[in-house]
C-alpha cells in the first residue's frame, strides 16, 4: 500500500480513537457527577436553596402579594399546569402545614400568627366558637397583620373572603375592618361561593350583582385587584382571597370542559383500609362505584374551578410588570386548607390531620427567592404573618408562635429550625355549616415532622405514621414503635398544644426521633 494512503488511514483511526476517549471521558463525568449527587445529598438536594438560580435579592423586595385559594389541595394544584409550572418559578414548601384544616380557624392563624388554641377561633360559626363574629368579639382584628404592616407605612389590602360569617350582626353591612386601606370583600356570606348573585362592600359602599357571564366573582374580584396594583405605590401587601375552588367549585365560562376525564387520583389509600385504623375510621364504610363516580365529577369541576386561580395570578402579575413592580414584589401562592376526596374511605371535604387536608401548597416567586428549589423542613401558617412583617420592615408582637421563613430560605443548610408543626382540631362541624361531615373525626391535636404524623384525638385514641416507610399514611404504628419515640411525641405534642408566643418557638424544635434519626 502506497505510503499516503497508509498516512490517511492512520490519521482517521487516531481521530476516531480520540473520539471514542472524549465521550468515554463526557459519560464517565456524567456518572462520576449522578454518584455525586446521590452520595451528597445535602449539597445540592431539595433541601439546599442556594444552588438554585436566583434574581436580584431579598433586600429588593419591597411589597408582598398574598394569594390565597380556598380549599385547594396539593393533587389539585399540580393537575393545573399553570399552577404546576409555578415550581419552576420560584421556591416551594413541600411541608406547609395549616393550623386547622378548617377555613375561619386557619385564616385566624394567617392574620395572627397563632395557633387555633391561642386565637381561640375554633370553627366556622360562632355557634360553635368560631367565624367572623369571634374575631370580632375577641378583639383580634385590631392587632393583626395588617394593622402590624399599617403601622410601618405599608399600604395594605384586601380582594375577596376575609373571614366566614362577615359581617355578623354587630356590625353595619358596609363596616371596614381596621388595618385595610382599601378592602373588597363579598357581604354574601355562603351565597358567595357560588359565584354570582352576591353583594360586594366595595371599600364601605355596597354593589349588587347577578348572574352573567361579566358578573363572575372572582373576574370582578381579579379586576378590581388588578386596577389597584395599577395606582398603588410602594411599599404595599394585597391579600388576594379567592373563594375558590369550594364547594359548589364555580367555573367561569372559558374555563369549562378544560379538564374532561379526568378523575380524582386513585392513590395508594384511596378507598382502602389501612392497618390498625382508629375507630372513628375504622367505621367509615367503603365507598361505592356510584359515590365515586360523584368524587370523579366533582374532581373535574374543582379543576376547572381552579384554573380562575391562575387566571388570577397571571392577571396580577401581568398587573405587577405594567405598574413597574414584578421585580420588587414578593408573591406567595397558598391555601387555607387541603381537601380529600375517597382517601383511606372517606368522602370529601377536610378537617382531618391526613396530608390531604393539612399539608397545603406554598410556592414564594419572586427577587432573592430560588427559583426550582424545595424546602421539605416543617413550615407552617403561623409562620406567614412574621415573614411578611420582617420583609416589609413592621414590628411582629412577642406573643405571636410562628417563625419568619426568611432565615430558611437564605441559609437553609444551616439555620437551626423546627422539628415538627402543630395542626389541631378543637371543635367538629354541626349542621348548617357549609363544611359539615357526618362521618368526621374528633377533636384531636396532631404533630407532624418530616418522620413523623403523630395525632392524639380527644377520646383517648392515638396515631403514629413513618412518612419515610408509609408517605400515604396507611399503617399506624403506635403500638409498634419504640416507647422513647412515642414518649418524645407525646411530649412534644402536649407542649405544642399548650404553648403561646416563645415557647411554641421551644416546643416546636423539641426532639421527636432521637433513637431513630432520619438517614
Amino acid at each position: 500500500m502506497p505510503v499516503p494512503v497508509i498516512r490517511r488511514w492512520s490519521n482517521v483511526i487516531a481521530a476516531i480513537l480520540t473520539s471514542v476517549a472524549i465521550i468515554a471521558v463526557m459519560v464517565l463525568g456524567q456518572i462520576a457527577s449522578i454518584s455525586s449527587r446521590s452520595a451528597k445529598p445535602d449539597q445540592a438536594d431539595v433541601n439546599s436553596a442556594q444552588s438554585f438560580r436566583t434574581v436580584g435579592s431579598l433586600d429588593d423586595i419591597k411589597n408582598v402579594v398574598l394569594l390565597l385559594a380556598d380549599d385547594l389541595d396539593w393533587a389539585t394544584f399540580d393537575e393545573v399546569p399553570r399552577l404546576a409550572a409555578l415550581k419552576e418559578q420560584g421556591t416551594t414548601l413541600t411541608n406547609f402545614v395549616v393550623t386547622n384544616s378548617l377555613c375561619c380557624p386557619s385564616r385566624a392563624s394567617l392574620l395572627r400568627g397563632q395557633y387555633v388554641h391561642n386565637h381561640q377561633v375554633v370553627s366556622n360559626v360562632p355557634q360553635t366558637g368560631g367565624g367572623w363574629e369571634t374575631y370580632y368579639n375577641r378583639g383580634l382584628e385590631r392587632d393583626c397583620l395588617p394593622t402590624w404592616l399599617q403601622e410601618a407605612g405599608v399600604n395594605t389590602s384586601l380582594f375577596g373572603k376575609y373571614m366566614n360569617g362577615f359581617p355578623g350582626p354587630s356590625v353595619a353591612r358596609n363596616y371596614l375592618p381596621p388595618g385595610w386601606d382599601s378592602f373588597v370583600t363579598s357581604i354574601s356570606k355562603n351565597q358567595s361561593y357560588k359565584g354570582y348573585d352576591y353583594t360586594l362592600n366595595r371599600n364601605g359602599e355596597l354593589q349588587d350583582y347577578e348572574h352573567s357571564p361579566e358578573d363572575f366573582l372572582n373576574d370582578v374580584l381579579t379586576q378590581a385587584a388588578v386596577d389597584h396594583l395599577e395606582s398603588v405605590t410602594s411599599p404595599f401587601f394585597m391579600e388576594f382571597a379567592s373563594y375558590q375552588p369550594h364547594t359548589p367549585a364555580p367555573v367561569a365560562d372559558r374555563n369549562l370542559g378544560s379538564h374532561l376525564g379526568e378523575g380524582v387520583p386513585r392513590t395508594p389509600s384511596f378507598n382502602v383500609h389501612g392497618s390498625n385504623e382508629v375507630d372513628w375510621l375504622a367505621a367509615q364504610p367503603d365507598n361505592t362505584a356510584m359515590r365515586i363516580g360523584m368524587f370523579d365529577d366533582r374532581w373535574r369541576k374543582g379543576l376547572e374551578s381552579t384554573e380562575s386561580i391562575a387566571d388570577t395570578y397571571d392577571a396580577l402579575v401581568s398587573a405587577l410588570q405594567r405598574a413597574g413592580h414584578l421585580d420588587d414584589t414578593l408573591i406567595l401562592v397558598t391555601s387555607d386548607n387541603g381537601y380529600h376526596a375517597g382517601t383511606h374511605r372517606l368522602g370529601t371535604g377536610k378537617n382531618t390531620a391526613y396530608r390531604e387536608d393539612s399539608v397545603v401548597p406554598a410556592v414564594l416567586i419572586g427577587p432573592g427567592i430560588a427559583q426550582g428549589a424545595i424546602i421539605s423542613k416543617i413550615t407552617s401558617m403561623v409562620d406567614l404573618g412574621p415573614t411578611i412583617s420582617s420583609l416589609l420592615g413592621a414590628a411582629t408582637p412577642s406573643w405571636v408562635d410562628g417563625r419568619s421563613l426568611l432565615p430558611l430560605i437564605t441559609q437553609q443548610s444551616t439555620t437551626p429550625w423546627r422539628t415538627a408543626a402543630l395542626n389541631e382540631r378543637l371543635r367538629q362541624t354541626q349542621p348548617g355549616d357549609p363544611d359539615y361531615e357526618p362521618y368526621q373525626a374528633p377533636a384531636f391535636h396532631a404533630s407532624r415532622s418530616e418522620r413523623w404524623l403523630f395525632v392524639q384525638y380527644r377520646n383517648g385514641e392515638e396515631e403514629l405514621f413513618d412518612l419515610i416507610k408509609d408517605p400515604h399514611e396507611m399503617s399506624n404504628i403506635v403500638t409498634s414503635v419504640d416507647p422513647e419515640i412515642i414518649r418524645q411525641l407525646r411530649q412534644q405534642l402536649k407542649a405544642l398544644s399548650e404553648c403561646s408566643g416563645e415557647s411554641c418557638r421551644t416546643a416546636d424544635a423539641m426532639p421527636n426521633d432521637a433513637m431513630n434519626p432520619l438517614p
